[in-house]
């Protein structure tokens, strides 16, 4: 099975959650580098298929952000028709999916805006993975709460990825080749 831009990507969104992170590195993915001496895969704070990642492993925020923006207010958002569901589990099988549902969800990694197919970490503050790309390991950042301050767990990671591919008809698609969690 050859490993496509859609695969990385789907593993660095969800998958396998690693109990222990050793080191965060920043090495980009194609370095020869990508294995300590051991062997084993390399942590990487941040995941790149193209070239060098930008920012360090203890940056602060990302360039385009601005720290002195004001905070608070309402967001409006246009919609044409209506919707009866938050559930992207669901969308397209039971309801209409909110239009901006996917907003008040947070992923194990999230995009660059300023670079081309980069993710660091957000739930996550690692991941490894071997040099053929045939699985991935994240690690979960201890203060990853849920709305209600509960920490997120392996075990939350895991359901949602089950669930996702039981009942979503795009996720179980997208997550096909996805054989353990």
């Amino acid at each position: 099975m050859a490993i496509t831009r859609r695969h990385l990507l789907q593993s660095g969104t969800f998958a396998a959650v690693a109990p222990a992170l050793l080191a965060t590195t920043g090495l980009p993915l194609n370095q020869a580098v990508a294995q300590t001496a051991a062997g084993e895969p390399a942590w990487r704070h941040a995941l790149s298929l193209f070239g060098d990642i930008k920012y360090p492993a203890d940056f602060k925020r990302f360039d385009y952000v601005n720290p002195d923006a004001p905070k608070g207010g309402v967001a409006r958002m246009i919609s044409i028709g209506t919707f009866d569901n938050f559930n992207i589990a669901v969308a397209g099988v039971k309801g209409s999916i909110a239009p901006a549902a996917a907003l008040i969800y947070e992923t194990l990694m999230t995009k660059s805006q300023d670079e081309v197919a980069t993710e660091y970490g957000l739930l996550a503050e690692g991941a490894a993975h071997p040099d053929d790309f045939t699985w991935v390991i994240y690690r979960l950042r201890k203060e990853a709460r849920w709305h209600d301050g509960k920490p997120v767990t392996p075990e939350d990671v895991i359901f949602s990825i089950e669930v996702l591919k039981k009942y979503s008809p795009m996720y179980a698609s997208y997550y096909r080749h996805v054989v353990k969690t």
